[in-house]
């Protein structure tokens, strides 16, 4: 019976290997099995340990690995893969390598956690978020193709909605040269209409899943924050706990700050952090436009104004105006408190005074 060990799983559909080190790193074995949830459960409690901790790489398998091994083991960690693809392409490459490395890296504490719910229904609503995106994106795909096809043709006047109607689609088909090409727009259009009935169902989804959770509500009192966005902010991120400062959330949200020195010198210009979730830096960024678009001013768009005067760069001052509206929304389901405009801007004393004596 071992102190403790460090386990590495390296899961494919069919097949998976389990390795296993001590402490001092010392290899104890590796063993390739057939992807089951008992054969998983039986490899990891076989294992003579007092303490086990256990790496996998993030994958469409993880989520259901890790609910299925965490009540066996001490520690279950997913971990980003693309943070260990260069020690994972030096030397030999197999699955048991690359299980026995999961090991090293578990046991150095040099794996990038990806964070993963223990609570089904919060996987639920994510899994149904995804779904409506997904629709959702085919269905702009589809709508690119009709344009694009009627363009192909000759048929250059398709701005506008009006294209994909029913009422005038008939119209549009008899602009097409020839027979074969109306029966492939007829095929496009039958596609477009599909996509469409699955995209309405599976919003009508997201909506009555997204009804558990209060933060929805109160994400939409933000300006330019809809139903789309609210839930889909609740989705990702899942719990508002997973993040210790606002900065983490950001990064997270593709909206961090990254750089690059050497010799106290920098090697490029800082940029954005591409690595995140890019629907929630899409979030940010429709709540800004939204924002702007209103007839009167709103607490996000006078922010935007006032970092535009502070910054005199609009590009600063729209991301200054996103990771704004994501840290509010952080802060209100971390601290479970009704969102207020006074949250998000609040004018200067000298702009509030100005405004009271009826100045410009």
């Amino acid at each position: 019976m071992r102190e403790a060990v460090y386990l590495g799983l390296d899961a494919h559909t069919l097949t998976c290997v389990l390795a296993a080190t001590d402490s001092s790193g010392y290899q104890i074995s590796a063993k390739e099995f057939s992807t089951s949830e008992t054969a998983l459960i039986h490899h990891v409690v076989e294992i003579r340990a007092r303490h086990k901790y256990l790496a996998v790489e993030e994958s469409s398998l993880a989520g259901w690995i890790a609910n299925t091994l965490r009540p066996y083991v001490d520690e279950l960690i997913v971990c980003d893969p693309r943070h260990n693809a260069l020690i994972s392409r030096s030397g030999n490459k197999d699955d048991v390598t690359d299980a026995y490395k999961l090991c090293r890296l578990l046991r150095m504490d040099e794996l990038l956690r990806v964070y993963h719910t223990d609570a089904l229904d919060r996987a639920d609503f994510k899994i149904a978020v995804q779904q409506y995106l997904a629709f959702r994106g085919d269905h702009v795909k589809l709508k690119s193709q009709i344009k694009a096809k009627y363009r192909q043709a000759g048929v250059v006047r398709v701005e506008g909605t009006e294209v994909y109607s029913q009422s005038h689609r008939k119209r549009y088909l008899t602009r097409l040269p020839t027979k074969p090409r109306q029966k492939i727009m007829a095929n496009l259009y039958a596609g477009l209409d599909g996509i469409g009935h699955l995209r309405e169902v599976a919003r009508a989804d997201m909506i009555a899943l997204g009804r558990r959770y209060p933060e929805i509500k109160q994400f939409q009192r933000m300006p330019g924050v809809g139903v789309v966005g609210s839930h889909a902010f609740s989705a990702f991120i899942q719990t508002p706990h997973r993040f210790a400062t606002k900065q983490k959330l950001w990064r997270y949200c593709q909206l961090g700050i990254i750089g690059r020195s050497s010799a106290g010198k920098p090697l490029a210009r800082t940029r954005l952090d591409r690595s995140g979730t890019g629907i929630l830096k899409a979030i940010s960024h429709q709540c800004w436009a939204s924002a702007l678009r209103t007839k009167d001013p709103n607490e996000v768009s006078l922010f935007y104004e006032a970092s535009l005067r502070r910054t005199g760069n609009p590009v600063r001052a729209r991301l200054n105006t996103q990771r704004k509206v994501l840290a509010v929304l952080w802060t209100i389901w971390k601290n479970n408190v009704d969102y207020q405009p006074a949250l998000f801007y609040s004018p200067p004393k000298s702009a509030v005074i100005a405004q009271a004596l009826g100045n410009p």
